[in-house]
């Protein structure tokens, strides 16, 4: 059981600076699946989880108030609040969603959202995540190329990504229909991490990142930030994207559309 209290709050909307929070409490930092954009209620006021509870204050010094006040944290439910408030805005694949959460969850997978995605873990150590894409959502296994995968289910998303495996869908009949497939596919994802195997993966050579993204790194210091919470894959997609501009305008329009996104966890395809 966790002896401190669970403080967990968005760096790009919480309506505070959080590394003020941060030099008084250990707190965990990044998307809470709660904010104003979808929640318009919320401008002009500070606001977290705090012990899995979502907390709204009107100012700073209250919600600080609050926190002074914390028991240490106690997991009553094997549901995290966060991936409840993620999935209360969702508009598409939220069915799909759900049910493939009821099937990590059934595997006794620990729940967390990162990246903006609900994410399963094994003591710690990432197994499973689910995101909605344009045409499909997907199941991606984080070391899916281990997966013995005898009837070639898997998916590699492109050439670049070493590790990761994705099961795709389209509809909840058709994750209903191999709803013991994919149990059998995160077990033995569980199996290899609990094993320790990790992928061989080949080094690359690092894509060089334009001068308009580094630019804007340096004007705010939030999307750097949110921009290298990234994972390395999402990261080298929009350096992709980014790069194949040939105007440095082109470049700046790019970045500028992209941002949202960035901010939100979810990458270029999402």
């Amino acid at each position: 059981m966790d002896k401190t209290p669970k403080i967990e709050v968005c760096s790009y909307c919480s309506g505070f600076d959080v590394n003020e929070l941060k030099n008084k409490v250990k707190i965990k930092i990044g998307c809470i699946g709660k904010c104003s954009k979808h929640n318009p209620d919320l401008n002009g006021k500070v606001y977290g989880f705090l012990n899995g509870v979502f907390t709204v204050c009107d100012t700073k010094e209250e919600f600080f108030e609050k926190i002074d006040k914390l028991e240490p944290f106690q997991l009553n439910s094997n549901e995290n609040p966060l991936v409840d408030a993620f999935l209360e805005h969702l508009e598409k694949w939220r069915a799909e969603h759900e049910k493939l959460r009821e099937l990590c969850l059934a595997c006794q997978l620990t729940e967390e959202l990162k990246w903006g995605q609900p994410c399963y873990t094994l003591n710690n150590k990432n197994v499973v995540i689910i995101g909605g894409f344009k045409n499909y959502i997907a199941l991606t296994f984080f070391k899916g190329a281990l997966l013995k995968d005898k009837d070639r289910e898997l998916v590699q998303q492109t050439e670049s990504v070493q590790a990761g495996r994705q099961l795709r869908f389209t509809s909840v009949e058709e994750i209903t229909e191999r709803e013991t497939m994919i149990k059998a596919y995160i077990e033995e994802s569980m199996e290899i991490e609990t094993a320790g195997l990790k992928v061989p993966v080949e080094k690359k050579a690092e894509i060089p990142i334009p001068d308009e993204l580094q630019i804007k790194f340096h004007d705010d210091a939030a999307f750097k930030n949110a921009f290298y919470a990234l994972t390395p894959g999402r990261q080298r997609g929009y350096i992709f994207y980014f790069n194949g501009a040939k105007k440095s305008e082109t470049r700046i329009s790019r970045i500028e559309k992209c941002m949202d996104k960035i901010f939100h966890g979810l990458g270029i395809d999402d």
